[in-house]
């Protein structure tokens, strides 16, 4: 079950409510998405949040919360469409990669307004979606990068371990992959996913300068993103390809939802002819059916009044009919995988 950190005042500002440090309001309010007040830093203003649910990694961070609860306290009910700009990237993938991390998708967030308290709530998801749904970055990590200091198109390609040299992200002196695996934090951490390969993957642009040695660490001039930072590149790598896509969503949402501009990247697979658009942020549709809703209950709903707590719960729905509706799935619920949990937000919506 994650435990996550918000900013109070900054929870409460996009929830759109005033709380007054009412946990227990709070804890009613979080209910909702199974979560509870575990501590609260007043001298900090910070929240943990432990969240029972951890087949969301939609609600382990300030942004994902938020989306959610409003829907439940009936200020901004529905599905939330979000839109994605035509490529303003390519990356190519190499071959050589297959075995050892083969995938990669890509974002650009433009005109983020980034703030220290959103810049750690980046990190704090970063870190979460990075130890429990990537494994521990074994099934995925994510990079972060100042969009402006690269010359695209991208290569995700392979270096032997002391073909390359760069400064790592919090180290002053350059070093070569060999040298970061066995002095640099992150690298005696995470070294073995990749240490036991003859090469390792790294993260170049255009100009061959080092975005990223993945899933180890960011490189120290691309890869930091600052409070001046306005146009950002989202990464994510990993060796599960829908994990990897369900990742790089959960993160760029967090960014639209700070007030940027989303745009897609083509990632060319060139050995195995494929193109591949990403971020994917359609919706997608599962007919539920009005006695299946009301057996599983042991209540009489209508489909309308199916239809308006799916609402609550964040749901579209295209079709509405006496029997059945046909309900518009959030393309961050990437927990919905039955009409059971559907059934399931409907019973919380409820009460």
């Amino acid at each position: 079950m994650p435990t996550i950190d918000v900013d109070y005042a900054e929870f409460e500002r996009m929830l759109g409510i005033e709380l007054r440090k009412d946990m227990e309001k709070l804890n009613d309010i979080l209910a909702f998405v199974k979560g509870e007040v575990k501590l609260f830093d007043e001298r900090e203003g910070v929240i943990s949040i432990e969240i029972k649910d951890s087949n969301r990694p939609d609600v382990w961070n300030i942004e994902g919360l938020a989306r959610a609860l409003r829907g439940f306290l009936n200020i901004e009910k529905g599905l939330r469409h979000y839109a994605v700009g035509k490529p303003m990237l390519e990356t190519y993938v190499d071959q050589r990669l297959k075995d050892i991390r083969p995938y990669i998708g890509c974002s650009v967030v433009k005109n983020v307004k980034l703030t220290d308290t959103i810049i750690r709530g980046l990190m704090h998801l970063q870190d979460k979606l990075d130890q429990t749904y990537g494994r521990n970055r074994q099934r995925t990590s994510i990079g972060l990068y100042d969009f402006s200091l690269i010359t695209p198109p991208l290569h995700y390609t392979v270096a032997k371990p002391t073909e390359i040299r760069f400064v790592p992200l919090d180290f002053e002196r350059e070093m070569s992959l060999k040298e970061i695996l066995e002095r640099h934090p992150k690298g005696i951490e995470y070294g073995h996913i990749v240490s036991k390969h003859p090469v390792y993957p790294i993260l170049l642009d255009s100009k061959k300068k080092v975005l990223s040695f993945p899933p180890v660490i960011n490189s120290s001039d691309l890869g930091r993103v600052t409070e001046g930072t306005k146009h950002v590149l989202v990464e994510v790598t990993g060796t599960m390809h829908e994990t990897v896509l369900n990742t790089l969503t959960m993160v760029t949402l967090s960014l639209i939802d700070r007030g940027g501009k989303a745009y897609s990247a083509i990632v060319h697979y060139p050995h195995e002819n494929l193109e591949v658009v990403t971020p994917k942020l359609e919706s997608w549709l599962m007919e539920l059916s009005v006695e299946y809703v009301n057996k599983v209950l042991g209540l009489q709903l209508t489909a309308g009044r199916i239809a308006g707590l799916l609402g609550e719960a964040g749901f579209g729905i295209g079709k509405l009919g006496r029997d059945k509706l046909t309900v518009q799935i959030p393309c961050y619920r990437i927990d919905v995988m039955h009409p059971i949990d559907l059934v399931e937000d409907v019973a919380i919506a409820y009460g």
